[in-house]
């Protein structure tokens, strides 16, 4: 992949300046942060106690809602990946000097991986020291992995979005396709006996693990996994076949 770390210093670069990450960072942290401290104020004048059990509640809380938001952001920061570079004109710009095709969309989902671990890495950490602050230690290792399994579902989102921005110019259509399939997995998990299967459950994975639930969803994360490498591998090879 010639030229990919030029391309990925100035993915993340581009990053930064179009404030992508810094956005998703402060909705992510402003969400996070918001449940608990409303949630603090309740028992407050309910006159509850405040102990491990209402902190893991609240992390419970934090650790859903902040994959949950991250998947209409996961779709909307991608969906204009290849599409708008196409496009725009930039791509054929970029392509004309000495780097491969491989390298120009491996350096773009470098980016919005980044985005995406580093919002929700920075988020959480906040919401976890804010609710040790308001109520106690609620298992920061539960929390930390939820959070790690949801990112890495967000990321499974961004890769949906990326293949199909590869495929249309447009950027709309690629992302009503990506969140049309989110939703046509939901409804295949009621298939008895394959909810373990699909990668949507992930979602709901992180929040049993955060729950401190035993529950066997691997093989939905696994296959999650599986498929971010082989869309974003297609996303190459389709984009590699497109005249810019």
């Amino acid at each position: 992949m010639t030229g990919f770390w030029v391309l990925a210093r100035k993915e993340l670069l581009e990053q930064r300046r179009t404030r992508k990450f810094l956005a998703m960072a402060v909705v992510f942290t402003l969400v996070a942060v918001v449940g608990p401290v409303i949630f603090r104020i309740v028992q407050h004048f309910q006159d509850e106690p405040h102990g491990v059990e209402q902190a893991a509640e609240a992390l419970e809380g934090t650790g859903g809602t902040i994959p949950f938001l991250g998947m209409f952001l996961a779709i909307i920061i991608t969906m204009g990946t290849l599409a708008n570079e196409r496009a725009s004109g930039t791509a054929a710009m970029t392509l004309s000097k000495p780097v491969t095709r491989s390298a120009f969309v491996a350096a773009k989902f470098l980016g919005i991986g980044v985005s995406i671990f580093g919002a929700v890495a920075i988020s959480g950490t906040i919401a976890y020291l804010l609710i040790l602050f308001l109520f106690a230690d609620g298992g920061v290792g539960r929390f930390a992995l939820g959070l790690l399994i949801g990112a890495t579902y967000l990321l499974f989102i961004s890769s949906i979005t990326l293949f199909w921005s590869a495929v249309f110019s447009r950027q709309l259509l690629a992302g009503g396709i990506a969140f049309g399939l989110l939703i046509v997995q939901g409804i295949l998990t009621a298939i008895p006996h394959t909810e373990r299967y699909w990668p949507v459950n992930s979602f709901d994975w992180s929040q049993s693990i955060i729950r401190d639930e035993t529950t066997d969803q691997w093989p939905g994360f696994a296959i999650a996994c599986g498929l971010i490498v082989l869309l974003s591998v297609g996303a190459w090879a389709i984009f590699r076949r497109k005249e810019l």
